[in-house]
């Protein structure tokens, strides 16, 4: 995602769907008497970091945000700066050279939060060995992931299509690497326990997001969408409407426009998320 002005626009609902999962799993956290830094990966525009996470964080509780995408980091720092709580790095979670990354300088964390990112990441594994590098023994990392979308579907069925394969060779890339399991949460949660890792939940469920109006629907999948930049300028339209179409025909998205409410365009998908804790190294 290098489109952080489009991104942020859309990103409301994906932002409450972050506070309810750390809602849901903020009571079961254990907190040192000396506050160790927190890590949030895969920040995005730094909404979840300044509105979700730094406002639960005990006193004093230093927070890092990260991004590989060097806009978003700049984004950050502009839209969301925080200071003397939250500090903003550039992080590939899966680069071998962890340890010369801008983020090590401020590990150990306590807690690492990875909300909505690692189906974008193929090497589910080198990433979770790297959060647990950073991670201090004991501490506790949450994830949420998409663990199938027929959005994936759709970019699949695309990589097909003779007017779009060639923008998309390498879809593979660009698709969870939980969306054709037959039983994601089993997988991950053998990948966590086998890299050191307790895990205290694992689970998906389906979900769902909303929009006030299908424009904001429709800039926010365009936003995400990896293979847009490289669809020439005069067939993007068409591109992102093929895209959109496949997508509502699987039923990945609906819309409610009841007269006695507002109306309410969705975007539906499952979801894994789980808590882990580090364990204890003797």
């Amino acid at each position: 995602m290098d489109k952080p002005d489009l991104y942020n626009l859309g990103c409301v609902p994906l932002t409450q769907l972050a506070a309810k999962q750390v809602d849901d799993l903020w009571s079961v956290f254990t907190w040192p008497r000396q506050p160790l830094p927190v890590l949030d990966i895969g920040c995005g525009p730094g909404d979840v970091a300044r509105k979700v996470l730094a406002p639960r964080l005990p006193p004093g509780t230093k927070l890092v945000a990260c991004d590989i995408s060097p806009e978003m980091v700049e984004f950050c720092r502009q839209h969301n700066a925080l200071p003397g709580t939250i500090t903003y790095e550039q992080l590939d979670v899966v680069q071998p050279d962890l340890e010369n990354s801008d983020v090590w300088q401020y590990a150990p964390f306590g807690k690492v939060f990875c909300l909505l990112m690692l189906h974008w990441v193929p090497d589910n594994r080198r990433a979770v060995q790297n959060i647990h590098k950073l991670l201090v023994s004991g501490g506790e990392a949450v994830f949420s992931v998409m663990a199938s979308m027929t959005h994936y579907t759709a970019f699949e069925e695309m990589a097909r299509d003779s007017r779009w394969a060639q923008y998309m060779q390498d879809v593979e890339q660009f698709v969870s690497p939980y969306q054709h399991s037959e039983d994601p949460e089993r997988d991950f949660r053998q990948l966590l326990q086998s890299e050191g890792y307790q895990v205290l939940r694992c689970d998906v469920a389906p979900e769902m997001v909303f929009f006030p109006s299908e424009m904001q629907r429709r800039d926010f999948l365009k936003s995400v969408c990896p293979f847009l930049n490289r669809v020439p300028e005069d067939q993007k339209d068409n591109f992102l409407d093929d895209w959109l179409q496949r997508v509502e025909k699987l039923s990945g998205l609906s819309k409610d426009v009841g007269s006695s409410e507002e109306p309410k365009y969705y975007i539906h998908f499952n979801i894994m998320v789980a808590m882990a804790r580090k364990i204890y190294e003797l």
